[in-house]
């Protein structure tokens, strides 16, 4: 009973909003706090932690240091609304994510001949574009205060860029063996998603006004392709252009298999290789945003 009548209430506040009646062009600035996940590259991330935990465990010495996760920090968003009838407007947008991390993990085996290092950097650039279409009703009895809502694509640009450092040294039988490898990528994707907006507008000049919105995105990024450098101890020296897989691989001298994000020229097939597709990148998620709009 009681659920029935907030509802009742709130339909009853929404037939009470008025239609904006005519408006004019304006353009706004908002501070976005984002809410969104690392998709694929995350997974890698915490899964290779695992595997040098479960490595220190099973060979005996000392790990330190660790890799971090892809965290996305607050954003500016900048949008166009442009009316055309009645409150109804299309709206155009557009922001910037970054997000860099890097980190270096360090194993030191028991018997003090056996070193190993790895450092992993990630970097993601994203400009997600907007464009949609919002409904913008007007309270009755505060007719300076607006209700918005909006819905359209979610359109998101991803350049994707990534570097792997490994060293090893190895003291057995009276000799000394080092082995290392270093690969680059650098890939580009982008995708087609959806967003949903719900917001108050405070008209407090007649060119100003405050808003507050919470925005919903639903968006995926796959298809990464790219150029790739690789070079080891061996004087190997390649590059050319890779597809960005995710698939679980089973370590050396460990059990179970491990998630993976790596780039390959073809996709990857083996014994210890298994549930392969391609990477994604997730953009997926909410915000909540506060700023002005200025009304021409």
């Amino acid at each position: 009973m009681k659920k029935r009548l907030v509802w009742m209430a709130c339909l009853a506040m929404a037939g009470a909003c008025l239609p904006v009646g005519a408006e004019n062009v304006s353009f706004r600035i908002t501070y976005d706090l984002n809410s969104i996940g690392g998709g694929d590259v995350n997974s890698w991330l915490s899964a290779a932690n695992t595997l040098w935990q479960d490595w220190s465990k099973n060979v005996g010495g000392q790990l330190t240091g660790e890799f971090f996760p892809i965290e996305y920090g607050s954003s500016y968003q900048f949008e166009m609304r442009i009316p055309i009838y009645k409150g109804f407007a299309l709206n155009l947008g557009g922001t910037y994510l970054t997000s860099t991390s890097e980190g270096t993990v360090d194993f030191s085996g028991d018997s003090g001949r056996q070193n190993e290092s790895q450092r992993l950097r990630n970097q993601i650039k994203a400009i997600p574009v907007k464009i949609g279409f919002s409904l913008n009703l007007r309270m009755p009895f505060f007719p300076k205060l607006l209700v918005t809502t909006g819905a359209g694509r979610h359109i998101v640009f991803v350049r994707y860029n990534t570097e792997d450092r490994y060293d090893a040294s190895f003291s057995t039988g009276g000799q000394d063996f080092n082995y290392w490898y270093e690969r680059s990528n650098s890939y580009k994707s982008e995708a087609l998603g959806f967003y949903m907006t719900a917001g108050i507008e405070l008209q407090v000049f007649k060119f100003l006004a405050l808003v507050g919105e919470f925005e919903k995105v639903w968006s995926e990024v796959d298809g990464f392709k790219g150029e790739f450098t690789y070079s080891d101890f061996s004087d190997t020296n390649t590059n050319g252009k890779a597809s960005l897989y995710y698939y679980e691989n089973a370590a050396f001298g460990l059990e179970g298999h491990y998630p993976v994000l790596a780039g390959h020229e073809n996709r990857p097939v083996g014994s210890t290789i298994s549930s392969v597709r391609q990477g994604k990148l997730n953009f997926s998620g909410q915000s909540l945003r506060f700023g002005i709009r200025f009304i021409f």
